[in-house]
């Protein structure tokens, strides 16, 4: 992966970026409580066939996080790395990364393909939406320097994470970088509280909507209504794996991403 560089979004915003391989643009976008680390197991896999992408979000990993926050900076982020690429690309995006990708989409930029890993809309009433104080709840504890608290509330309230699962997890190596992007919690939240947008119909570019055969419901229930509104998309299901494929599968995981966009090329 070449060396960290920094593209200024429209309100000033220093957004860090990296990129690696040749071929085609590939932008990939990743979720909440994650960097760009997150797509660290896929990216050389997809390299083999294309530039890969990649940029800690707004709030996330190295990258500035300007006040007050709205979904439209993140959006303008995203549209900065595409003005450093400077030709249409592919754009990959997980989670609260799959719903700004495809706002992106839908304010008009062009793309090649387009391909979202369980956007976490609710729709349908397929779960209750949490408590308007949950918010400035979890702000609290992260101004007061507590990221373990908040992380529990975080975890507990979107993927529905038992208490005896999220202390496991505090057991592992791992949780110490959940605890280095809990600053990012506000801005996932925001994005995770978006309505399920409008004008489906009109997007236009195909779109490879993928969804595990283990992630909670009311994603899976998400992820098709997106499917169902988009006139040129394709549902893959990833078995036996949930929310996080791209770590957990990344070979399987890549090979769909690439079999999508070798059969629509």
């Amino acid at each position: 992966m070449n060396a960290t560089s920094t593209a200024s979004s429209a309100d000033g915003t220093r957004i860090a970026f990296w990129h690696e391989g040749s071929g085609p643009p590939l932008l990939l976008v990743h979720g909440g409580l994650c960097d760009h680390l997150a797509w660290y197991f896929i990216t050389p896999l997809l390299a083999r066939h294309f530039t890969v992408w990649s940029f800690d979000r707004r709030g996330h990993g190295i990258s500035g996080d300007t006040l007050p926050y709205s979904t439209e900076r993140e959006v303008e982020d995203i549209d900065a790395i595409l003005q450093v690429i400077g030709e249409p690309a592919c754009l990959l995006g997980h989670s609260a990364g799959a719903i700004l990708s495809l706002l992106v989409a839908l304010g008009g930029r062009e793309f090649r393909r387009l391909m979202l890993y369980e956007p976490p809309f609710i729709v349908h009433d397929a779960r209750r939406r949490p408590a308007p104080e949950v918010l400035g709840t979890m702000q609290r504890l992260l101004a007061e320097g507590k990221p373990d608290d908040a992380l529990r509330i975080a975890m507990r309230e979107t993927v529905g994470l038992s208490d005896t699962a999220i202390d496991h997890m505090r057991s592992q190596s791992g949780w110490e970088h959940l605890r280095q992007s809990a600053r990012g919690i506000p801005n996932d939240w925001q994005i995770w509280d978006q309505p399920f947008p409008e004008h489906l119909e009109e997007l236009r570019t195909p779109t490879l909507l993928l969804e595990g055969t283990e992630s909670p419901e009311w994603i899976r229930i998400s992820t098709r209504a997106v499917h169902d509104a988009l006139p040129s998309a394709t549902l893959v299901e990833l078995e036996g794996q949930g929310h996080a494929a791209m770590i957990t599968a990344p070979e399987s995981f890549a090979a769909k991403v690439l079999e999508f966009l070798s059969a629509t090329a």
